[in-house]
């Protein structure tokens, strides 16, 4: 941390004159400032969000219409809203955040069933899952009601950081289903005034 008493030695009035050791203590000061600041969150580093269902799939997210598969219920990518894909900078802690205003059965059945939202970065090339939750409704036999919502973060470490470019994303699976209730599906119900969001954070440094 700077000691900012070092601004009490830079004193400027009419006539002063600019020498070395006064330029060498704004250099000085300007680089301790720096230094303290850049270990602080910087906040958001990038935001979407959807406010209606998406009822056939559209850039690889489906959250209506859900049965055995594993699907992408949101995402930052290079299509979400333009090119949001973040570089990864080094010796930072990022967060993953979701808001997921719930999930819910179309009808009783798939007794036993659980439901399992991961999330993940990508590089490009491959998945890495940062968080792995795992619900199910206050009955075995996933009655037709709301649960499971509320947010899901995750956070880690840059490491060395990188200059590629990755997108992030958040999948949910309901797991043991059952085949003679194959014909019940589920959903994560979204409006405007309950959207489902996704957004990634700088929350500090790790130096």
């Amino acid at each position: 941390m700077a000691d900012y008493d070092n601004y009490d030695l830079i004193s400027w009035s009419l006539g002063t004159p600019i020498t070395a050791g006064r330029l060498q203590q704004v250099s000085t000061n300007i680089s301790e400032v720096k230094s303290a600041t850049d270990k602080h969150a910087k906040g958001v580093l990038v935001f979407n969000q959807f406010t209606s269902a998406i009822t056939t799939e559209t850039n690889n997210v489906l959250n209506s219409g859900l049965a055995g598969s594993t699907y992408t219920i949101a995402n930052i990518n290079d299509a979400s809203d333009g090119n949001q894909e973040i570089t990864i900078e080094a010796s930072r802690y990022y967060k993953l955040c979701l808001n997921v205003p719930s999930v819910k059965p179309s009808a009783a059945g798939h007794a036993g069933s659980y439901f399992e939202i991961k999330l993940a970065k990508n590089d490009g090339s491959s998945d890495t899952f940062l968080g792995t939750y795992s619900f199910m409704t206050s009955s075995a036999t996933s009655t037709p009601r709301n649960f499971g919502g509320g947010m899901y973060s995750a956070v880690w470490e840059t490491g060395a950081g990188t200059s590629t470019p990755h997108n992030f994303k958040a999948t949910i699976q309901q797991i043991n289903r059952v085949g003679g209730d194959a014909a019940v599906t589920y959903s994560v119900p979204v409006s405007p005034t309950a959207p489902l969001q996704i957004w990634v954070e700088d929350v500090g440094s790790s130096a």
